[in-house]
């Protein structure tokens, strides 16, 4: 993709975010995992500058959407998978937590989850009473992902999570309950 956008000057003219940082972006992505030693703090590092380079490459996708119009051609030569067949898909089921546990840190706690079909995110809502109200805590997360941290220690909390798609939010799990430590 890299070399299409910088090989395409005329067509790429003002690329959001340029390719200097994106490039720079990269290597210290790819710094970081040729570093990995299995400490936290270096896969807290190399996840948090995951979502960076992945944030990036999703502005840069919504740019040649831009460039684009539409035009096929433009979207193929920009490095990017063009398909023209329509994939169905639905709202995802209802959410199932395997097991919930502490997390990488104090007051955080790791949910581990089966995996939906038609479902590319997950959603974490915690409580502290069964019935709610619930409060978001991750939005957007993978399966790998489903770390909430900031938690108060020894308050009961309830956790569900929802699995989603662009149609929307699945059901929410039942609700299970955890005490941060």
């Amino acid at each position: 993709m890299l070399t299409s956008l910088g090989t395409s000057p005329d067509l790429f003219t003002t690329p959001d975010p340029t390719l200097v940082v994106l490039t720079t972006e990269l290597a210290k992505l790819d710094s970081l995992i040729k570093s990995k030693d299995g400490s936290k703090q270096i896969n807290q590092a190399i996840d948090d500058q995951t979502e960076l380079v992945y944030a990036l490459l999703k502005d840069f996708i919504i740019y040649v959407n831009k460039i684009a119009k539409g035009d096929k051609t433009v979207i193929v030569l920009s490095g990017f998978d063009c398909n023209d067949e329509p994939v169905s898909r639905d709202i995802p089921g209802k959410a199932l937590i395997k097991r919930v546990e502490d997390g990488s840190t104090a007051c955080s706690a790791k949910i581990y989850a089966e995996a939906l079909e038609y479902a590319d995110r997950y959603k974490v809502e915690i409580a502290t009473s069964i019935d709610g109200p619930w409060t978001t805590m991750l939005d957007f997360g993978s399966l790998n992902k489903l770390e909430i941290r900031d938690l108060i220690r020894g308050q009961t909390i309830y956790i569900r999570i929802s699995g989603g798609n662009n149609y929307g939010w699945g059901i929410p799990s039942e609700p299970v309950v955890f005490i941060p430590r």
